[in-house]
C-alpha cells in the first residue's frame, strides 16, 4: 500500500512538472521584439523554427567586411587585395533582418571604420600625425525564403553594397579615395538553433553570383612642387561566384549569425 502512495505521487509529480515545461516552452515561441504596429504571426504547433521569427527583429553580421581606397601601381592587387586599393579597412557591415512574411524580409545594415592617430616626441619636441582612414559601407538586401522544415530555411537573397573610402599619408602630402559597388544574390540556408531550445539564435551559409565595381584614385601632391598633384586612378569590374560563410565555421572563425529579439 505504502508503494502505490509513493508511485501515485511521483507520477502525480512529473506529470505537473512535464505540464509546466511544456507551457513554458510554448510561451517562448512567441516571445521576442518586433516593429511597432506590427502582429508577431503565432507558431502553430509543429511550425518551423522560421516560422517562429515572422514579424521579429533580428541583429547580426551581414557579410561584406572591407572597403579601400586609393590606387595601388601594381599590376595585379597587393595580396588580399584583388580590388587594387592602395590601403584597405575593416568595417564589417552590422544590420538587422525583418521578416514581413513568411515569404519576404529586408536586410539594412551599415559598415564603419574610423582610423587615426598621431606620435609624440619630447626630445627633439615633434608630432607626426599617423596615416589616416574612413570607410563607410551601406547594404541592402530582399531575402526570399522559399522552403523551410523543422529548424532549416532555404533562402535568395538579392542584394547590394555601396562603400567609400577615404584616407591621407604623409601629412596630407598622399590623399586616397575609393569608391566600391556590387550587386548579386546568394542562395542557401539559414540554420536556427531550435535544437537545443534556442530558434532566435541562426547561422547563414550560401553560395552566389557577384557584380562587383571599384575604382581608387590617389593623389601625390609633395612639399614644394609646382603644378597640380600627380594623380595615380584605377578601376576594376568583376563578375564571379561567392561563397559565404559556412554554418560549421562557428567553431573556427566568424560566421553570419543572426539573433532575433
Amino acid at each position: 500500500m505504502r508503494k502505490s502512495v509513493i508511485v501515485a505521487g511521483l507520477l502525480a509529480g512529473l506529470t505537473t512538472a512535464l505540464g509546466a515545461n511544456a507551457q513554458e516552452g510554448g510561451g517562448q515561441a512567441n516571445v521576442g521584439m518586433s516593429l511597432p504596429g506590427a502582429t508577431p504571426a503565432a507558431a502553430a504547433a509543429g511550425a518551423s523554427d522560421h516560422d517562429r521569427v515572422v514579424g521579429r527583429l533580428a541583429v547580426g553580421y551581414l557579410g561584406r567586411a572591407t572597403v579601400g581606397a586609393g590606387a595601388s601601381g601594381a599590376a595585379a592587387g597587393p595580396a588580399g587585395n584583388p580590388e587594387g586599393y592602395a590601403i584597405v579597412g575593416a568595417a564589417p557591415v552590422i544590420g538587422v533582418r525583418y521578416w514581413f512574411t513568411s515569404l519576404v524580409g529586408l536586410d539594412a545594415g551599415v559598415g564603419l571604420g574610423l582610423i587615426g592617430g598621431s606620435v609624440e616626441a619630447t626630445a627633439p619636441d615633434a608630432e607626426v600625425d599617423l596615416d589616416s582612414f574612413t570607410g563607410f559601407v551601406f547594404h541592402a538586401g530582399v531575402p526570399l525564403a522559399l522552403a523551410s522544415a523543422g529548424h532549416f530555411t532555404f533562402q535568395i537573397v538579392p542584394e547590394a553594397n555601396v562603400g567609400f573610402g577615404s584616407g591621407e599619408q604623409g601629412d596630407g602630402d598622399i590623399t586616397h579615395s575609393g569608391f566600391h559597388f556590387d550587386v548579386g544574390a546568394r542562395a542557401g540556408a539559414e540554420i536556427h538553433f531550435g535544437f537545443i531550445d534556442v530558434p532566435q539564435l541562426s547561422l547563414q551559409g550560401s553560395v552566389g553570383l557577384l557584380l562587383a565595381v571599384d575604382n581608387g584614385s590617389t593623389d601625390t601632391d609633395p612639399p614644394g612642387a609646382d603644378g597640380p598633384p600627380d594623380t595615380l586612378d584605377r578601376s576594376r569590374t568583376s563578375l564571379q561566384t561567392t561563397v559565404g560563410s559556412n554554418p560549421w565555421n562557428i567553431f573556427t572563425s566568424n560566421v553570419a549569425a543572426l539573433y532575433y529579439f
